[in-house]
């Protein structure tokens, strides 16, 4: 018995000095932003909400999410375009169409600015929260939250990947609580996507960084002799939060769409937001006589979180460090991204970043404890906030787009009862299908390859940038009329038609009709007219 009990004590003791306690980081206490002075984070909200501009698909999920409001059930197939009339339409982003469209029948425009907010408070909260794990300085938190403001404000618009940014900001939070402080909160992250999964197709990107977290941090456990339980339950968790994302009317659906959409061969070409991030800096230098943008804030901070990293490395947050290097990839792929990567990154960044800048120049660290903002300071930072609401538009009545859209022509054909088929300019589709449905429909929308095939794309693509066999669309389609921007391409193709006329034109747009059609033989055609903006409503 005691040589049997010796043996079990010494076998225990050699499995014990082969297991290696798992390394948590447990940074130092830090005062967070929030206690130091909510005042940076609010003025944070105000400068990071403070481009009001409507996005092109803007009007779309409006009367998308009218349509159900009104007919009480999904649409399911498409009755706004002619070239995909009756195509089953995978609205993976149904629930935001019929949020959006519930406030703005509420309150108007004021409710999609308040949507909208709402979406970016959440950016900025959670990432003010996600910083504050770290334990690094006020300084540095407020840095890394600024910088980040910044970058994703752009993009942070009324569409639907801003609800993407809000619960990806969220998710990083609760990986960064686990990461540095084991919170064990982890578990909301299944309702989280649930949520997220029919609201917008981002929440694929969400999954792939609670994916690249769990299969890290369950390696580094295994390859650390402590066992499989973190990594069974990390594994679960994703499993369970994967599971969750079949949630929707769609079900399998929505992962399809969003992998079609994926596979989809014109998308880089077709949509300028899909181009890769360096391409987009370099266009952006040259229209803007080398002025900064944020994918330069963008680039740099990447570059910066990337060096503290590797100076500074740290095996326990190794699993955030993927996610943003995930991302980041991500987001030089396609420049849409960058906004994931500056949420994902803001974490590692805000870690590591002062301990490389110590280890490069030493700084003295002070004795003495960070101390609340004084009050007055905190009354500045609110006004400035109130400010920046003001000037930004928070009270406005309507929304102008920056962009030319096609007001006075549509306003051309309602005086004189056009209606029909319209071949359009694709930004313009949703913006027809606000101003001209039920009577007119559009060739094609924002909607794109969740109801448009690959060959109705395709064919668009040869007419919209006048290629070989561009004018194809012509006579392939019942088109009554064609709605195009004047600098299009396509404006020479049409210009060579002899079928058609030229019925409207000014700065922003150009439309035709057949010759022989009763619009093109209207006296004093081709008519000159004053652009004006987009606006809603």
């Amino acid at each position: 018995m005691l040589l049997s009990g010796g043996l079990v004590t010494k076998n225990n003791s050699a499995l014990a000095e082969k297991t290696v306690p798992e390394a948590v980081p447990n940074p130092p206490a830090s005062m967070s932003l929030f206690r130091y002075s909510p005042g940076l984070i609010l003025i944070t909200i105000a400068i990071a909400d403070s481009i009001r501009l409507p996005d092109p698909d803007l009007w779309g999920h409006i009367r998308f999410g009218q349509a159900v409001l009104s007919q009480h059930h999904l649409l399911l197939h498409d009755t706004f375009s002619y070239s995909a009339a009756g195509q089953y339409f995978y609205d993976h982003e149904w629930l935001t169409d019929i949020v959006t469209a519930a406030l703005f029948n509420a309150a108007g425009v004021f409710g999609l600015i308040l949507l909208k907010l709402a979406c970016t408070a959440v950016v900025i909260l959670a990432l003010a929260a996600a910083v504050a794990e770290t334990g690094s300085s006020t300084l540095v938190q407020f840095a890394v939250l600024i910088g980040s403001a910044v970058v994703i404000k752009p993009q942070l618009q009324f569409r639907p990947q801003t609800f993407t940014f809000a619960l990806l900001a969220v998710l990083i939070y609760l990986l960064t609580s686990d990461a540095y402080r084991r919170a064990g909160r982890l578990w909301l992250a299944v309702p989280l996507f649930a949520l997220w999964a029919n609201l917008h197709g981002g929440f694929i990107m969400g999954i792939a960084a609670l994916g690249t977290y769990a299969a890290v941090s369950g390696l580094q456990d295994v390859r650390a002799g402590r066992g499989y339980d973190r990594a069974i339950r990390l594994a679960a968790i994703t499993g369970a939060a994967t599971l969750a994302t079949l949630a929707t009317p769609y079900g399998l659906g929505t992962w399809y769409a969003i992998a079609h959409a994926l596979r989809n061969p014109y998308t880089r070409i077709v949509i300028v937001e899909w181009q890769p991030l360096v391409s987009a800096a370099l266009e952006h230098w040259q229209q803007h006589r080398f002025l900064i943008s944020n994918y330069d804030i963008g680039i740099a901070m990447m570059a910066a979180a990337a060096i503290s990293w590797a100076l500074t490395i740290e095996a326990a947050d190794l699993p955030l460090c993927a996610i943003a290097a995930v991302t980041a990839i991500a987001a030089f792929i396609s420049n849409r991204n960058l906004p994931i990567a500056m949420i994902a990154l803001a974490a590692p960044l805000a870690r590591h970043l002062p301990i490389a800048w110590n280890k490069m120049v030493y700084v003295k660290e002070s004795a003495r404890p960070p101390q609340r903002s004084a009050w007055t300071n905190q009354a500045i930072l609110v006004a400035l906030s109130i400010v920046i609401f003001v000037q930004s538009g928070f009270f406005s009545r309507s929304l102008t787009a920056f962009e030319p859209y096609p007001a006075s022509a549509c306003e051309f054909m309602n005086q004189r009862h056009l209606q029909g088929n319209i071949l359009n300019t694709f930004e313009w589709g949703d913006y027809l299908i606000w101003h001209t449905a039920p009577e007119s429909k559009v060739f094609i929308d924002g909607r794109y390859d969740t109801v448009f095939p690959l060959p109705i794309i395709y064919k668009f693509a040869l007419f919209n940038f006048n290629q070989p066999g561009g004018d194809a669309i012509l006579r392939e389609f019942p088109n009554d009329f064609v709605l195009i921007k004047s600098d299009s391409p396509s404006a020479k193709l049409m210009d060579a038609q002899v079928e058609w006329k030229l019925i409207y034109q000014d700065a922003a747009s150009r439309l035709y009709a057949p010759r022989d059609s009763v619009a093109a033989k209207t006296a004093g055609t081709p008519v000159t007219g004053v652009a004006q903006p987009g606006r809603i409503p």
